[in-house]
């Protein structure tokens, strides 16, 4: 396999390094890479991240909706998790219920919407997935899928 002109690595490399920046994120991929002698730093590691087109994924049936921040305190962000697959699906860039119904409203076909109580996902849900059955939760059931990435 070859390198591309003024390239640093071959689009293998590049496919592997993007799975694992996938799979455990910049810091934790870091390392597995340079423990695999694909020496790498955390912030590379998402630039090829950011830089990997992604591919669109079929519509769940039963989707999570919870949120999320960085920073605790921070600006918070709404994650979208597909629930039979374990696995999340979308990150939105706000808590705003016209968010999560224009998601789902360009992705038709949800089933049932696992939720936690705010009053935006609420309306966001309804708005968006009027058909859909909503099932406002204290405890997530996907709070345990990102240990297990």
């Amino acid at each position: 396999m070859s390198t591309p002109a003024y390239g640093r690595r071959t689009a293998l490399m590049q496919h592997q390094l993007s799975q694992i920046g996938y799979q455990l994120g910049g810091q934790a991929g870091a390392q597995l890479a340079t423990f695999l002698g694909m020496s790498v730093s955390d912030t590379t590691l998402i630039r090829i991240l950011k830089a990997t087109e992604t591919m669109p994924c079929a519509t769940p049936k039963v989707l999570g909706v919870d949120d999320w921040s960085l920073k605790k305190g921070q600006s918070y962000g709404t994650i979208l998790v597909d629930l039979e697959k374990q696995q999340p699906i979308e990150l939105l860039p706000d808590r705003e219920s016209e968010t999560l119904a224009t998601w789902l409203k360009a992705h038709p076909g949800i089933e049932i919407i696992s939720r936690d109580r705010a009053n935006c996902y609420s309306e966001g849900a309804k708005e968006g997935a009027p058909d859909a059955i909503q099932i406002a939760d204290r405890w997530p059931p996907w709070r345990g899928i990102f240990l297990k990435i």
